[in-house]
């Protein structure tokens, strides 16, 4: 009997000499009740020890010793056996462990009856389940219970019963020591550019790899990133449920960056820390990280998307907001009522940006013409530092003016081309009116199949020098010759949507100041571009209405161009001939040049004809708020 337990004591050695992978070692005392009623209740232990894989499944020896005196003998009969053992574990919670195997091999049945020696070897089998409490990565306390049999060759089984126990569990790894906390390794994807500083909170900088370095298990891991005054918080990049030990995971990194990137005007690193918050055995922890990151300088842009060059158009920031918002104002005293309200807001904005100096400047290390065609790092100005400068490349001058109308509310888009970088400007203008403002209908964009679609019209900004007159018809040719292009393809990208990809980044508070236009140079410069608009536009619209011999349709054309003395005249006629529209059109002109009174008179006689008109009740009444105040 010792030989034989001295044998199972060095085969469980050299089993864990040999093991390189997380070892447990199980002693459960069993008390076991046989079904055989010559047999009461037996005692003993059972040892187990197993190389535990994918923190899932166990195996590894088995071996147990059990005694039972018999009912008429005075000797104990023992049964000591030896085998191999598979099971599964589970740990659904911190501290609770869950166990279930199967074990067989053979035993040896020794028993000694009037000093005689008795004795023979068979074959075992048992299946078992365990519940337990882990007190500590290393240890666990469990209550187990199975059922077991012991065969006798050509007979019903000699022993067989249920059996239960209290045991222990100790956990041993084997090679590869744990050192504590959780470890984090970051791969960098490619060099941070400030330009998307928002964009990193949905694409990432790269893949972390967090290792659990810990004793045991860890639960409900969060990743976060932050670095100081460059992130405007810490930014969950990832949530892991569990992390078994040893083990490593890997996922995206995110950042919120803040707009203190932007103060990197140079090549260079910035210092961050992964933050791990995590829990173990029920406990909560935290594991700091430090990593390093390369970082563009500010202006650096690789062309690719053109969408992502609206990161750079800023509606926001202080500087240009303040400065359209003075133009614009101007320009809103002196609009055209009827004339293209966003085409004024357009000639304004471009003449004003010229009186106050900007211009084309020949960018001689990183040529537009050139990089926008490459994969170099190209060097992009931000609208202020355009302002501030006071010129810039064409995509430069493009991201400025399309900063400028977008901050006083009108949308753009652009496009770039191989010699030019064409801005278009929304007309707020569905596609089934076009032709009453426009022309020439081939050098806008808009959807000829959508009656509703909006109307964009272009500016040249090769030409921007030559203003705004120049720069339209000049934007016209580049659109009229990329549609006959069918072999080529040219990216339109409307600014909004490429901002819900790429935000906006603000650049601001460079600290130079800059002279705005005075309100008479404003007007003038507007007032000379709105002249052109009208002679290349609304006079050949005037035309083609004077065709139609349609009085109260030419009176609109001449309100579009400006000209309200001709069309109060044409109106009358219109109104001569019973036209409720042509009463309408001339009360709203009334109304437009501050005549009450007049518009009153009028809006009642079309009531009189009509008591439910819409357009009269509703001017009926602007009429009488405006008498009131």
């Amino acid at each position: 009997m010792k030989k034989n337990l001295l044998a199972i004591l060095c085969i469980l050695g050299i089993s864990a000499s040999l093991s390189a992978l997380d070892f447990s070692l199980k002693l459960t005392p069993t008390l076991m009740l046989p079904s055989h009623e010559y047999l009461d209740k037996e005692y003993g232990a059972t040892v187990q020890a197993d190389i535990n894989l994918f923190n899932l499944i166990s195996l590894g020896l088995d071996a147990s010793f059990l005694t039972v005196t018999p009912e008429g003998l005075s000797s104990n009969i023992n049964f000591i056996s030896i085998g191999g053992g598979l099971g599964a574990f589970y740990t659904p919670i911190a501290r609770l462990y869950l166990g279930a195997g199967i074990a067989g091999g053979l035993y040896n049945l020794q028993s000694e009856i009037d000093s005689t020696e008795y004795g023979f070897w068979d074959l075992y089998a048992r299946a078992y389940g365990e519940l337990g409490f882990r007190i500590n990565p290393s240890l666990t306390v469990y209550g187990n219970g199975g059922y077991a049999y012991y065969l006798v060759k050509d007979s019903d089984p000699l022993n067989k019963g249920p059996f239960a126990g209290l045991g222990i569990k100790i956990n041993f790894t084997l090679g590869e020591k744990s050192s504590g906390g959780l470890t984090a390794t970051l791969e960098q994807d490619s060099v941070i550019y400030p330009l998307f500083q928002q964009v990193y909170g949905q694409s990432p900088i790269g893949t972390i790899h967090i290792t659990n370095a810990e004793s045991a298990e860890v639960r409900n891991v969060k990743v976060y990133f932050r670095a100081g005054k460059y992130t405007s918080s810490a930014k969950e990049s990832a949530s892991i449920s569990i992390l078994q030990k040893l083990k490593t995971s890997s996922a995206s990194l995110y950042a919120d960056f803040s707009s203190e990137l932007l103060k990197f005007n140079e090549d260079g690193k910035l210092s961050g820390e992964i933050v791990m918050e995590y829990e173990m055995l029920g406990k909560k922890k935290v594991a700091v990280q430090n990593v390093t990151l390369s970082v563009s300088n500010r202006n650096a842009f690789i062309w690719g998307s053109n969408e992502s060059l609206a990161a750079f158009i800023s509606s926001n920031t202080p500087e240009i907001l303040e400065y359209a918002k003075y133009v614009s104002g101007i320009a809103r005293n002196n609009l055209y009522t009827g004339m293209n309200r966003n085409v004024q807001f357009a000639a304004a904005l471009m003449e004003s940006l010229r009186a106050i100096g900007i211009s084309y400047s020949d960018d001689k290390i990183t040529p537009y013409k050139t990089y926008h065609l490459s994969n170099q790092v190209d060097s992009i100005q931000y609208p202020l530092q355009t302002m501030n400068y006071l010129g810039g490349d064409y995509d430069d001058l493009g991201i400025l003016l399309a900063s400028c109308l977008e901050s006083v509310g009108v949308e753009t888009a652009f496009m770039p081309v191989a010699d030019d970088f064409i801005v278009f400007v929304s007309a707020n203008l569905k596609a089934k009116n076009v032709a009453n403002h426009f022309a020439d209908l081939d050098g806008l964009i808009y959807d000829e199949g959508d009656p509703s679609s909006n109307v964009f019209f272009p500016l040249s900004m090769a030409n921007f020098d030559k203003g705004f007159a120049k720069s339209r018809q000049a934007g016209e040719e580049v659109v009229k010759a990329c549609k006959l292009n069918t072999s080529a393809s040219y990216d339109f990208v409307t600014t909004h949507d490429a901002w819900a990809i790429y935000p906006s980044a603000v650049y601001t508070g460079s600290g130079v100041s800059f002279e705005k236009p005075s309100q008479a140079q404003v007007e003038k410069l507007t007032a000379d571009a709105v002249k052109d608009y009208v002679a290349t536009d609304l006079e050949p619209v005037i035309e083609i209405a004077k065709k139609s011999g349609d009085a109260n349709k030419i009176g609109m054309a001449y309100v579009r161009s400006g000209k309200y003395s001709d069309a109060k005249t044409e109106f009358n006629k219109a109104i001569a001939a019973g036209s409720v529209s042509a009463m309408n059109n001339l009360a709203n002109l009334l109304l437009m040049e501050k005549d009450y009174d007049g518009a009153t008179a009028m809006f009642k006689k079309v009531l009189q004809k009509e008591p439910e008109n819409k357009i009269a009740l509703k001017g009926l009444e602007s009429t009488k708020e405006k008498l009131e105040e």
